[in-house]
């Protein structure tokens, strides 16, 4: 009779801590991301004052987020700011530079929720270029060209390893296109395509 009683407490016990386990998994809230990774511009046709065709080398990717997730719902929102940047391999006559961004982006994402640790999401976001610059050297115009302001957009797919209810680290790749660029400098201006995949790991914090 004892026996019996305990094994119905411990069930008991392991029901409700389940049942606590999936509200705090399913409660939404507030999040903090911090990330950062890996960066290849597109090949972009310069011209204007310079004029040729730009490789990229890989850059440094790096940015914060602040979002939050709908309780009982796959989706979840959130306000980005990210850095990115490349340097041009030798083109149009010896030039090279380094070409960066910085914008603030608006995202959402769907989270498909299976159950236990991983969970992959897809997302896509829209926002505004900060600034973007292209600091050119050598060649026939060498100069620091930007420009700043217009839209911008993205989409991502990637996959979140929760370690605890509060914490995750997270694997993405995504694709980040501001159009093609009208950048002025002292020296004048050259136009450029600004486009890139990007290679990403982060960590998030739910509160």
């Amino acid at each position: 009779m004892k026996a019996r009683h305990l094994s119905a407490v411990a069930l008991a016990l392991a029901t409700g801590l389940a049942s606590a386990s999936a509200h705090a998994q399913d409660s939404g809230g507030v999040y903090v991301e911090a990330f950062g990774g890996a960066s290849m511009l597109k090949d972009s046709d310069v011209t204007g004052n310079v004029v040729g065709k730009a490789n990229f080398k890989s850059g440094p990717v790096v940015g914060a987020a602040v979002g939050y997730d709908y309780a009982n719902s796959p989706f979840r929102s959130e306000l980005e700011f990210i850095y990115r940047s490349g340097d041009a391999k030798t083109f149009a006559g010896g030039a090279s530079g380094d070409f960066a961004s910085t914008t603030f982006m608006v995202n959402g994402y769907y989270d498909f929720k299976a159950g236990g640790s991983l969970t992959p999401y897809l997302g896509a976001g829209a926002g505004y270029v900060t600034e973007i610059d292209f600091d050119i050297s050598g060649g026939a115009g060498p100069g620091e060209y930007s420009d700043r302001g217009r839209f911008a957009w993205q989409a991502m797919g990637g996959i979140n390893y929760a370690l605890t209810n509060r914490i995750g680290l997270s694997g993405e790749l995504r694709y980040f296109d501001a159009g093609t660029r009208t950048l002025s400098g002292s020296a004048g201006q050259v136009k450029a395509g600004y486009a890139s995949f990007d290679a990403i790991v982060g960590v998030r914090y739910r509160f």
